[in-house]
C-alpha cells in the first residue's frame, strides 16, 4: 500500500502505462511523482468547465475562444482560462489511480494548474484503469506568462491504494525521529498536540524578515521559456516584519509567507498538504500542495526540517494574520517502497535549504 515510488513509475513507463507523442522531452521522474509536460496544442476557453461523460478534446472544441500553438512559445493573458492537451497519455492499469498537483515553483507564480480527464467531473484525479488523453487547465492569478511546449507546470501521483497515516500509526512514525522542529532545530511533538481532523497543523511564521513577497502588479510578463530572465523584484515586494506580530492581507492579493515549523519527510513516506477548511478563515493557503520523500531529511537526521511555503489569498475579505495561527494543514502518507533517490539528492531540488518565504526557482535578483 502507499504512493508509488520512482522505480515503480519507470515500470509504469516502460509497460506503456504512461505513453507521450513522438518528439517530447523525456519522461522526468521524481522520488515519487512524474512530471507531466506541455503538448503544443492548447486553447482558450470562456471559464473552467468539467466534462461530464464525453471527452475533454470535443468539450474544448466546442467551448474554445481560440486555438493556440505553444510550440514556438505563447503568451497567456493573467485571469483568462486555457487548456493544454499534455504530451503524456496515460493506459493506467485496472488497480491503478493518481492524483495531481501543481509543481512548487510554479505555484509560487499564482499560476494555478488542474488536471482534467475524458468522461471525469473532477480536478486532479485520475480514476483507476484510466485509458486516454490528459489535459491541463491553466489560469495565471497575478502575471502574464510566457510558455512553451515541453515545460512542466504541475505532476502526477500514482497508486493502487493509499495510506494515510493517522492516530497511533502517527505516533509510531515520530517515535522513529521527530517530524517537525523549530527553526533552531528544537523537536516539536506532533501528535497529539496538532493533530486535527486527519492531518497536522501548520502555523504562520511573522517574527522573520521579511516575512514574505506580495506580487506587484505589472505590464510585464513572466518567461518560462528560459529566454529572458525574470527580475524578482519586478513581480514581487517584500513583506517587511510587522512590529506587533500581525499581518494584515489585502483582499485579492497574492502572498507568498511560510510556516513556523520546519516539517521532515522521512524517504519511505510522502506529504500532501490537504484543504483547509473556511472555519480558519476565507483564505486559500496553497496551490502546491505536494513534498515528495526525503524533503527536510538526510541521512543521519542531520537535517532538522525544512518549512513549507505557502501561497496565500484572501478572498471575500481583507485578513489580519497573527503569528502562530493555523494556516495550513498537512498528511503524511506511506510509500509503497524507499524511492531510489529521495528529494535533495542529486540535483533539480530546489527548495531543501530554504529557511522561509523563498520565491519560485524561475525569479532571479537581477
Amino acid at each position: 500500500m502507499g504512493v508509488l515510488p520512482d522505480f515503480a513509475i519507470s515500470e509504469l513507463v516502460a509497460s506503456g502505462a504512461v505513453t507521450q507523442q513522438r518528439g517530447a522531452p523525456a519522461i522526468r521522474v521524481q522520488p515519487c511523482s512524474l512530471d507531466l509536460t506541455l503538448s503544443s496544442e492548447a486553447w482558450r476557453l470562456p471559464a473552467s468547465v468539467l466534462p461530464i461523460g464525453e471527452p475533454v478534446r470535443d468539450l474544448v472544441n466546442r467551448l474554445s475562444r481560440r486555438k493556440i500553438d505553444l510550440a514556438q512559445g505563447e503568451i497567456l493573458d493573467r485571469e483568462k482560462v486555457y487548456v493544454i492537451r499534455l504530451e503524456e497519455g496515460l493506459c493506467l492499469p485496472d488497480d491503478v489511480a493518481a492524483y495531481c498537483n501543481t509543481k512548487s515553483s510554479i505555484g509560487r507564480l499564482d499560476l494555478q494548474t488542474r488536471v482534467l480527464t475524458d468522461s471525469n467531473p473532477r480536478y486532479d484525479r485520475v480514476p483507476r484503469g484510466y485509458r486516454g488523453e490528459v489535459y491541463l487547465e491553466v489560469i495565471s492569478k497575478s502575471f502574464d506568462i510566457n510558455l512553451k511546449q515541453g515545460l512542466s507546470l504541475n505532476q502526477a501521483i500514482f497508486f493502487k491504494e493509499r495510506r494515510i497515516v493517522l492516530g497511533r500509526a502517527l505516533a509510531d512514525l515520530e517515535a522513529q525521529a521527530p517530524l517537525l522542529f523549530t527553526r533552531d532545530g528544537t523537536p516539536l511533538r506532533a501528535y497529539p498536540d496538532r493533530l486535527d481532523e486527519g492531518g497536522l497543523l501548520l502555523t504562520i511564521d511573522l517574527e522573520q524578515d521579511p516575512v514574505g513577497w506580495v506580487a506587484r502588479k505589472t505590464p510585464l510578463e513572466v518567461d518560462l521559456t528560459g529566454v529572458h530572465p525574470n527580475d524578482a523584484r519586478e513581480f514581487f515586494e517584500p513583506v517587511p516584519r510587522p512590529r506587533d506580530g500581525s499581518l494584515w492581507l489585502r483582499r485579492g492579493h497574492f502572498y507568498i509567507l511560510s510556516t513556523r515549523e520546519f516539517l521532515r519527510v522521512p524517504p519511505d513516506y510522502a506529504v500532501e498538504m490537504l484543504p483547509f477548511e473556511n472555519s480558519a478563515g476565507e483564505f486559500r493557503a496553497h496551490y502546491a500542495g505536494f513534498f515528495d520523500p526525503g524533503f527536510g531529511w538526510s541521512p543521519g537526521g542531520k537535517t532538522h526540517g525544512t518549512p513549507a511555503v505557502l501561497e496565500v489569498r484572501p478572498y471575500d475579505d481583507d485578513l489580519i494574520l497573527r503569528h502562530g495561527q493555523p494556516i495550513c494543514k498537512v498528511a503524511y502518507e506511506a510509500v509503497a517502497g524507499r524511492p531510489l533517490r529521495a528529494y535533495g539528492e542529486g540535483s533539480g531540488n530546489h527548495y531543501q535549504d530554504q529557511r522561509g518565504p523563498k520565491l519560485s526557482r524561475h525569479l532571479t535578483m537581477l
